[in-house]
């Protein structure tokens, strides 16, 4: 096990330990229903999302300290999102928006039968899924205040990362910069970093007439691919049996392999949506075809694992 050097505040814990049982499963049924409302209406991109207002009535309600210690007693709901089919180790993260004062909620994927690549770790998921609403996050709550390596690189990514806060209920609130205090970040090859709900690409085209009804909205996602070290936006649509469509773009890393792929990002608005991989019946991919980074083969590998049948439209652009 590691060493852990920092300290706790053994209030945090003794708070959440406190809460009446009753209480406690109290809020989270109320969670899960509003978050079951919510569920397969991706237009208005509420998945995993618990509003502001309430929990600020939760906190107020049942007599809690704050909203962060909510958000740690909420891990637990989080986890459900978690589909861990490998290792069965089930990661919650609950993150706080900071433009709204909303709840994100996320989990831990992973897809067998093909490589561990793929994995989408909890942390990632939450602010995959702030990606895809333009919002930042402030504040993360996980089980420990120590994400993995990968994590903390995937994190570095963005730009207001030097303002992030990470708690656990153990009582930790330690600041990104704490735990990875000399990070390899964009700067490096010149970059300000990942900004939520920006246009990077304004000026995407897509190499040919596109006869897909679905063109402009792709065409619309791969803009705000954060692509800035391979200059080779993607984006992914499903399309889901009830007519409905979720989707995700790139996501790069500075040091690369921590990169989201749109698949993984579009896999992530699918399962905070309440939806399942039996729920997709096509897909739609925008890609730098023969870029530097071409996302064919990556989309199709993860496809082919979790949803065999499902036919995928190559459509390709240029920047």
């Amino acid at each position: 096990m590691s060493i852990n050097p920092f300290a706790a505040d053994p209030a945090v814990p003794a708070r959440l330990t406190a809460i009446d049982p009753d209480a406690r499963q109290a809020i989270f049924a109320r969670v899960k229903a509003a978050l079951s409302a919510r569920e397969r209406q991706p237009d208005s991109n509420d998945g995993s999302v618990l509003a502001a207002s309430m929990a600020a009535e939760l906190v107020t309600e049942f007599g809690l300290a704050s909203v962060r210690d909510l958000m740690c007693l909420l891990l637990d709901v989080a986890k459900e999102i978690a589909s861990p089919r490998i290792s069965d180790f089930h990661v919650g993260a609950v993150g706080l928006e900071a433009e709204t004062g909303n709840l994100i909620f996320g989990g831990n994927v992973e897809f067998p039968a093909t490589h561990l690549g793929f994995t989408l770790h909890g942390e990632g998921f939450v602010f995959t899924r702030a990606m895809s609403r333009g919002t930042n996050i402030s504040v993360i709550a996980i089980g420990e205040a120590h994400p993995c390596a990968h994590c903390r690189q995937c994190l570095a990514e963005y730009a207001a990362s030097d303002r992030l806060e990470l708690i656990d209920p153990l009582g930790h609130t330690l600041t990104l910069a704490q735990l990875y205090p000399w990070p390899f970040d964009p700067d490096y090859l010149g970059e300000s970093g990942a900004v939520p709900g920006r246009d990077l690409w304004p000026a995407l085209k897509f190499d040919e007439d596109a006869i897909s009804p679905v063109a402009e909205t792709l065409l619309a996602k791969g803009r705000r691919s954060h692509s800035p070290y391979s200059e080779c936006p993607g984006a992914v649509l499903l399309h889901l049996k009830d007519g409905n469509l979720v989707s995700g773009h790139a996501i790069e890393s500075v040091a690369f392999n921590p990169t989201i792929h749109p698949i993984q990002a579009a896999m992530v608005d699918l399962l905070a949506h309440g939806y399942a991989y039996s729920d997709i019946v096509a897909a739609s991919l925008g890609t730098v075809r023969g870029g530097d980074v071409d996302y064919t083969v990556s989309t199709r590998e993860l496809l082919a694992r979790i949803a065999p049948e499902v036919p995928l439209l190559v459509l390709g652009w240029t920047p």
